[in-house]
């Protein structure tokens, strides 16, 4: 790793900057806060082991076990049982966060990179593929198969790996185009984190997708989901769609390889929900804004002093709202001293 590959990543704890250091000829990353994060085999780890919530100790754990082999066998073996066609669906996922010619991507859970040469065939040249991971060892193998797949297929973009917390991540805020990441998600330590920090690397006005096993909500409690879920107890998940942060637009939800599968993407906007008009007057008999039916709510009046003031409203030709804020500022002003 040379010094200039350092200046993407940012310490995930506090956001400092990072330096790149030696010693007995092992090279690491230094934060301004004293934590070292190792480099092996060039690839930075910024997981810090005592920091994994239990479940993503144990998900660490089984994908480091799975990555040389088993992991791409049940892989095959899923897509030829459930009748779908693996370049079909992934296509069209990739469509869903819009990649184009000379972006900066990032895939969070890079896997042995079944999703990763796609992504960087559609970077070409001008483009960057970063790939993260929390198995170290699914990082170390995704690298070895993305050099096959770049031979195989002309793959010509940029290609920058680490291992790191998807819910801390290195990287500082909207360093990316888009943001991808399938088949997870589930098993982060914390959804609303986890997706809150996909949303935080992505540029504002880019995309992000995720998504993971969940049955369909039509599906569940048939013979369908019983045998799907008899052969893996993921699939009985919901779809965490509060797991979307405010700041979310143009949301599109999904179900993939035979319904068995959510995708959410979106795009990200300005930190926050969508903007209002909170002082736009409404023209109807009520009248008001968004603002003064939410925060100018009084105290509620009987049944036959809100028909009273319908009709006195009615005989001003004025609206409701008009006619009380009226009221309401004459006989408060008359009572000051």
């Amino acid at each position: 790793m040379t010094p200039d590959e350092v200046e993407i990543y940012c310490c995930p704890v506090d956001g400092s900057e990072l330096v790149l250091r030696e010693e007995a000829g092992r090279q690491y990353l230094a934060s301004a806060n004293g934590i070292r994060y190792p480099v092996n085999d060039g690839i930075p780890d910024f997981v810090i082991g005592d920091s994994l919530a239990d479940i993503e100790a144990a998900t660490q754990a089984e994908y480091d076990r799975v990555a040389d082999d088993i992991y791409d066998r049940a892989l095959d073996w899923q897509f030829k049982a459930f009748l779908e066609d693996e370049e079909t669906v992934r296509e069209t996922m990739l469509d869903m966060i819009a990649v184009e010619p000379g972006m900066k991507v990032l895939e969070v859970g890079c896997g042995t990179g079944r999703d990763s040469w796609r992504l960087a065939k559609r970077l070409g040249a001008a483009g960057e593929l970063h790939m993260q991971d929390l198995s170290s060892r699914m990082v170390h193998v995704c690298r070895r198969q993305m050099a096959g797949f770049r031979a195989q297929h002309g793959l010509e973009c940029a290609e920058v790996y680490s291992v790191s917390n998807a819910t801390a991540l290195p990287y500082p805020d909207g360093t990316f185009d888009a943001v991808f990441h399938f088949g997870g998600f589930n098993h982060f330590g914390d959804l609303k984190a986890g997706a809150a920090e996909l949303t935080r690397v992505t540029r504002i006005g880019g995309r992000v997708l995720y998504g993971d096993e969940a049955v369909a909500p039509w599906l569940k409690g048939t013979e369908f989901d019983g045998i799907v879920s008899a052969n893996n107890a993921l699939f009985k998940a919901d779809i965490p769609l509060t797991s979307l942060p405010a700041s979310a637009r143009d949301v599109t939800v999904k179900w993939v390889i035979a319904n068995c599968f959510y995708v959410i993407a979106y795009t990200r906007g300005e930190d926050g929900p969508p903007p209002l008009d909170l002082d736009l007057p409404h023209t109807g008999v009520r009248g008001g804004s968004l603002r003064s039916r939410y925060f100018g709510v009084l105290e509620g009046v009987s049944v036959e002093a809100k028909a009273m003031v319908r009709q006195a409203a009615a005989d001003a030709g004025m609206s409701i709202h008009e006619w009380l804020d009226r009221v309401v500022r004459d006989a408060a002003g008359s009572g000051k001293k």
